[in-house]
């Protein structure tokens, strides 16, 4: 259709030239190399070097636990056991299939056939040199294709992720600066229920989006991804930016906010304070999951994101204390209708849990480990 987005997809990827690169290079090391077998180099690579380092190393478990399990199986039954041909290799074949499938092989039990057919068929006159061989070079192979997905082209999923939360917590910025300017005017106004619904289905969907990258991303943490440092820094983040999302429904949902008597205009200039605060540990937040290198260090501003957490869970206390002090026996004498003094508070605690929310997660990051450091 003429008024459809055309969809350009190019014909060569990176990761295509990458495989056709390790699978030469490896090819050229493996027959130039005195060991024997060595055209094993690029058939592993080409089975197991795929585009991210998870989907890899799932691959390549596959393909040693395979390969271990068809050398064992090939020299067992040829060996050992004194079998008519026929019998020996369907019964050995079997074995493949049952092992394997006791192993929750998916691909790797296929693996193990053809070493135990080839052993069987072709090398039977050097079935243990040829099967060591093998394993030899399959171990290379994984090892070459492991480390060709985290240092040559590496995927940039996960970066993009980090970029993604970056610009969702600037999202964010933006309705706390919003909320400040109301608090800080003296005729705010309080936003319309169909703005209200419209920026949450924007915010949500927003949210989707970035949820369903991170699943992309986590493929990348290779095995027990739940254990990885920063599975638990993208839990934390979610659940910070999931309970600011919070707070910030119940503020756009308060009337707007009045401006007199004065004790309550002052009121207001330190919920304001500390929204300035909270917008200050967000903006330096946003700014270090933009670092190129948050990914393989973690390098976080850890000493100035602790310093700004400290100075806004200060003037969180503040207000609580001013709050205290002017609520309690004001709202009568000064004639506010006990409504008005429902979402006084309400928007004061709203704005108290909000900082709270800042200090409960922000230790959690700060204690992570570096990426680096073994699971």
């Amino acid at each position: 259709m003429s008024g459809s987005k055309k969809q350009t997809n190019p014909w060569i990827l990176r990761s295509d030239i990458r495989l056709a690169l390790v699978t030469g290079l490896g090819a050229g090391f493996g027959l130039l190399n005195s060991v024997p077998f060595g055209y094993y180099v690029p058939l592993c690579t080409a089975a197991v070097l795929s585009g991210s380092y998870g989907n890899s190393m799932k691959l390549s478990i596959q393909r040693i636990l395979g390969s271990v399990m068809g050398v064992v199986i090939v020299l067992l039954f040829s060996r050992n056991l004194q079998l008519p041909l026929p019998l020996g290799l369907g019964l050995a074949l079997a074995s493949v299939r049952l092992i394997g499938g006791a192993l929750g092989l998916q691909v790797g039990y296929k693996v193990a056939g053809n070493i135990v057919i080839m052993g069987w068929l072709v090398h039977s006159a050097e079935e243990t040199v040829w099967g060591m061989s093998r394993l030899f070079w399959t171990a290379f192979g994984i090892a070459l294709s492991l480390w060709a997905t985290r240092y040559v082209w590496p995927s940039g999923t996960i970066p993009s992720l980090h970029r993604q939360f970056a610009r969702f917590i600037d999202e964010m910025i933006q309705d706390f600066q919003l909320e400040k300017q109301r608090l800080e005017d003296d005729t705010p106004n309080r936003f319309s229920m169909a703005n209200r619904r419209d920026r949450r289905t924007e915010i949500l969907q927003q949210l989707n989006a970035l949820r369903q990258q991170r699943d992309q991303a986590q493929i990348e943490l290779g095995l027990n991804p739940e254990n990885h440092p920063l599975h638990q820094l993208w839990t934390e983040l979610d659940l910070l930016i999931s309970q600011l999302m919070s707070v910030l429904d119940g503020l756009r949902g308060l009337t707007a906010p009045i401006q007199s008597p004065p004790w309550i205009k002052a009121l207001h200039l330190d919920e304001a304070e500390v929204l300035r605060h909270q917008i200050k540990l967000l903006t330096a937040l946003s700014s270090n999951l933009r670092q190129p290198d948050l990914a393989e260090h973690q390098s976080l501003d850890l000493q100035a994101l602790v310093a700004l957490n400290r100075d806004l869970e200060a003037v969180a206390k503040q207000l609580t204390v001013n709050l205290e002090l002017h609520a309690g026996g004001r709202g009568k004498d000064a004639g506010i209708a006990p409504e008005q003094m429902r979402q006084i508070v309400l928007r004061t605690s709203l704005i108290e849990h909000g900082a709270s929310v800042m200090h409960d997660c922000l230790p959690g990051m700060v204690r992570s480990k570096p990426v680096t450091a073994t699971r």
